[in-house]
């Protein structure tokens, strides 16, 4: 139930224990690939990193992603458990997506791997009205920059990316279309496991809880042991900082 059908949904009461509830999308219909027809596989082609975000003004929960590197898909439901619809599909690869919903209620999404774009989305999401390239890789010291979330806090915009297996990234900007600042927020993490970067955090979250507290989620390359899910709570300052260890240099 964890890989098929795609983009598994689970939900939290605390962050910690998690409870599987449904998929975003319930069925792999994208080609025959899929199906494995005639000989056909799109082994490690199907859903990459996603996104997705309840809209207010209707209640309905909107799920956005990547096929293939080729075609992004639309998918909603008015509970996280579904039932979910296909409602719109287009030729931009919104690559390692994050979904905001502004406050004035248009939406946006941050995507990109390398260079970095904004997507203004139609009313209803289910096409684009503009796109912008915000950050280069020249900004983050020529690296190839993934994993890009989209917040909005106090009247500013926040790109959250990260370096492949080395570093954590924070762009902050007055305005959607920028110019955005760069901070960088994880150099590197040291740790006993065999490979360089695996403790580092890659494509993470900020959780923003009713009590108020902030949280990262995200997950380190732990090889060979997989992807491990990592907590670290936040502090807010001119940007923000997860919190770790300075003596021992860890989560």
């Amino acid at each position: 139930m964890h890989y098929s059908p795609g983009a598994p949904i689970l939900q939290s009461k605390d962050l910690v224990n998690w409870e599987y509830i449904g998929h975003s999308v319930p069925t792999l219909s994208f080609n025959s690939k899929y199906n494995l027809q005639n000989g056909q596989q799109a082994y490690v082609k199907g859903i990459w990193a996603s996104t997705m975000r309840q809209r207010p003004s209707n209640g309905l929960w909107y799920w956005y992603g990547c096929i293939e590197f080729g075609t992004s898909y639309v998918w909603t439901a008015s509970s996280p458990s579904g039932p979910w619809t296909q409602r719109a599909s287009f030729g931009t690869c919104f690559y390692d997506c994050g979904l905001l919903i502004d406050d004035n209620d248009m939406m946006y999404i941050a995507y990109g791997g390398g260079n970095v774009n904004v997507a203004q989305l139609s009313a209803d999401g289910f096409s684009i009205v503009k796109t912008q390239q915000v950050l280069t890789t020249s900004t983050a010291n020529g690296g190839t920059m993934e994993g890009n979330r989209l917040y909005k806090r106090n009247g500013l915009y926040y790109i959250i990316d990260d370096l492949p297996a080395t570093e954590e990234w924070v762009w902050k900007a007055s305005s959607i279309w920028g110019p955005y600042t760069p901070k960088n927020l994880v150099k590197s993490i040291s740790c006993n496991f065999p490979n360089e970067g695996s403790c580092n955090p890659h494509q993470g979250s900020l959780v923003d809880t009713p009590s108020g507290q902030w949280y990262h989620m995200s997950f380190t390359d732990a090889y060979p042991g997989g992807r491990y899910p990592i907590l670290a709570p936040v502090t807010w300052g001119s940007v923000w900082r997860s919190v770790l260890d300075k003596t021992q240099n860890e989560w």
